[in-house]
């Protein structure tokens, strides 16, 4: 399997996560990384420390490479321009943690995927946790009740960590939005199209990781079922053979909508901030 990287620099710790674990044949032997082209680099020459050859275009990536990692994971905003060349391969493109910053540029990339049939998987990688899954594998199959999501750091590019193990919970299409937080503390209420409700805490804090770990939980038979995360390692190897099993079939384990849901959400909850923290309706 033929690998290839788009980012905007290379110099970032997804991009080393993902080559340490593919050259430690964590997901397999038979797997590559041919090629990497970076947009903006920044620092020491990542493709020489690395020995990965270089790009001169996002292009050259896609035409040598079975199947498309699109990084950029602190710079989603360059996701519609990094990736559509991989878009308009009919190649699997993987866009790492959220689709794009916004709705409409999300769309975008969806629209053109589907336009050159190309299939697409976007997700953080804490949706395939260890623990999410043994919680899962606990319960069995939903619809759930009394679901909710804990987590911390700044609010865009972060927030996606805590919000995409919720969604997996909730399913549906999402109705309304609304954050009834402050500051640096959100509390984000997300309704699906059955009236079921997940709830979703996000805060930022010096000691975030001892004071608010990310926590799921969800009510089963009258009592909550809650795990912490805090397999680091594991969940990054796990999106990888997700990954990999898409390249291989180009089935993707995250529904399109859920994708789209999680830009969704966090353009909701924005504008439910910013705007009393009143409930925002969802127009699909």
């Amino acid at each position: 399997m033929k690998i290839g990287f788009i980012d905007h620099h290379l110099n970032n710790y997804h991009a080393n996560t993902f080559l340490k674990i593919i050259q430690e044949g964590k997901v397999g032997t038979d797997v590559q990384i041919v090629a990497a082209y970076e947009s903006t680099p920044e620092g020491a020459d990542w493709c020489e420390a690395n020995k990965i050859p270089r790009a001169k275009t996002a292009a050259e990536v896609v035409e040598k490479s079975d199947g498309i990692i699109v990084l950029a994971p602190d710079f989603v905003e360059t996701h519609l321009e990094l990736a559509t060349p991989a878009l308009e391969s009919g190649k699997p493109v993987f866009l790492d943690k959220i689709l794009a910053d916004s709705v409409s540029d999300a769309r975008k990339i969806l629209a053109i995927a589907a336009d050159h049939k190309t299939p697409v998987m976007s997700s953080s990688s804490l949706r395939f946790s260890i623990e999410l899954e043994q919680l899962l594998a606990l319960v069995g199959a939903g619809p759930y009740e009394g679901i909710f999501s804990r987590g911390f750091g700044r609010w865009r590019g972060y927030a996606v960590h805590t919000i995409q193990p919720a969604l997996r919970l909730l399913g549906g299409k999402i109705r309304r939005v609304i954050d009834t937080g402050q500051d640096s503390n959100h509390l984000i209420t997300v309704e699906n199209d059955q009236g079921n409700r997940a709830f979703i805490e996000i805060r930022e804090c010096e000691n975030e990781y001892q004071a608010t770990p990310w926590q799921v939980g969800l009510l089963h038979h009258k009592n909550y079922e809650v795990i912490t995360i805090s397999k680091f390692d594991e969940f990054y190897v796990a999106l990888l053979q997700q990954v990999l099993g898409f390249f291989k079939t180009g089935n993707t384990a995250v529904p399109v909508q859920e994708m789209l849901d999680c830009v969704i959400v966090e353009a909701c909850a924005d504008n439910s901030f910013r705007n009393g923290n009143r409930w925002i309706d969802v127009e699909n």
